[in-house]
């Protein structure tokens, strides 16, 4: 039996949102308005309309072409079956990443929730690289021999092959090489990845017991417009009534508040 492609990588906070169970929210609480995505059942929503045109689209395109509607829809409920998700996540371990209360321990493994995991993971890859990358997962997922490669439009395309397992043989050890000496590392490097920024400062923010806001703005055209997002509070350190610390523009909401956060955390002298 083949193992599975592996799955997709989720970058920055949109992983929280999906491995978030509702039982941790309180009653009534109202949907983040500053998450780009909301909560893991809108990313579920999505997830579940990508996964149904991803396995369509590959059974679409599998050779021999089937023409008869009722053996295609046949084969893709089979597909998508409550049995080949509760197979999927288990094979990622999905299930055992999700935080949650105790009492909803236990009904992690019903049919809905294993649903509602796999279908909020599969939103999240659409949310964040785009329909390329979830049609040759879901593609290589479902058929090992999918070879319909479409290309990702942005960001690092994802790639599968099957490797050929041959037998091994007594390596040749390698000539002896003196260690190379490592290169300091400054972790907080401004060229250091502005998604980590956010989560570090607002935890920072947070122990320090000091209110953070990131009111953002969008302008220009929707399809071609960019977000600037300040990173404000009215009793940080070394403000005065909410004077912005940080400030980041770009296409992406998410990599602009992380930027702000960026400079905030220097601004605010926090940095080592």
């Amino acid at each position: 039996m083949d193992a599975p492609p592996p799955v997709p990588k989720l970058p920055g906070d949109i992983i929280l949102e999906v491995f978030s169970h509702r039982s941790l929210r309180f009653p009534g609480a109202q949907t983040n308005e500053e998450s780009d995505c909301g909560d893991n059942e809108r990313l579920s929503m999505l997830g579940e309309k990508v996964l149904d045109t991803a396995v369509t689209f590959t059974l679409f395109n599998k050779k021999p072409l089937r023409t008869h509607r009722t053996s295609r829809c046949s084969q893709r409920m089979e597909i998508l079956s409550e049995a080949n998700l509760n197979k999927w996540v288990a094979n990622y371990k999905l299930r055992e990443k999700v935080r949650c209360s105790s009492d909803a321990l236990a009904s992690l493994t019903s049919p809905t929730e294993t649903h509602l995991l796999f279908c909020s993971y599969v939103g999240a890859v659409y949310v964040q690289n785009g329909v390329e990358t979830v049609q040759n997962w879901i593609g290589h997922l479902i058929d090992p021999d999918y070879e319909l490669s479409v290309p990702a439009a942005g960001g690092e395309p994802y790639t599968y092959k099957r490797v050929k397992t041959e037998p091994m043989s007594s390596p040749t050890p390698p000539p002896f090489m003196a260690p190379l000496q490592p290169f300091p590392i400054d972790l907080l490097a401004p060229a250091k990845g502005q998604s980590t920024f956010l989560p570090l400062f607002n935890q920072t923010a947070n122990q320090r017991r000091l209110a953070v806001d990131y009111p953002a703005q969008f302008s220009g055209p929707p399809h071609a417009g960019r977000w600037t997002v300040q990173c404000v509070g009215a009793n940080l350190r070394n403000t005065l009534n909410g004077i912005p610390k940080g400030e980041g523009s770009d296409a992406s909401k998410q990599l602009t508040k992380g930027e702000a956060a960026r400079q905030a955390y220097y601004a605010m002298g926090w940095a080592p």
